[in-house]
């Protein structure tokens, strides 16, 4: 993996809202203005606080490093795709992977 990349001041993104058993989360991806492909991701809870909140948002600074040092997207979708919990397979996890392959498909 290469060094971590500098963020630049200002970047092109978008974020999607979307329905988990943790309720509603909101997930935004910044792209690299030259190559169109994700550089930062960050995502927050419609209630905020809380353990997976924290986890969450540790999680995706972890992506955003990978990212801004090379990994590639599509890492990140094999990674998270058909995590699950007690409530079933619609967790902020597969959320988190839905939203990059979007991202990465438009």
């Amino acid at each position: 993996m290469n060094p971590k990349a500098a963020r630049p001041l200002a970047l092109p993104g978008q974020t999607i809202a979307m329905e988990t058993h943790c309720g509603k989360i909101f997930i935004t991806i910044n792209h690299d203005p030259l190559t169109g492909l994700p550089v930062e991701v960050f995502c927050r809870f419609g209630k905020a606080g809380g353990c997976g909140s924290a986890i969450m948002d540790g999680l995706t600074r972890m992506i955003s490093y990978g990212l801004r040092s090379g990994m590639e997207p599509t890492q990140i979708i094999r990674g998270l795709s058909g995590i699950s919990c007690h409530h079933g397979a619609k967790t902020c996890m597969n959320a988190l992977a839905e939203a990059v392959q979007q991202a990465i498909m438009e």
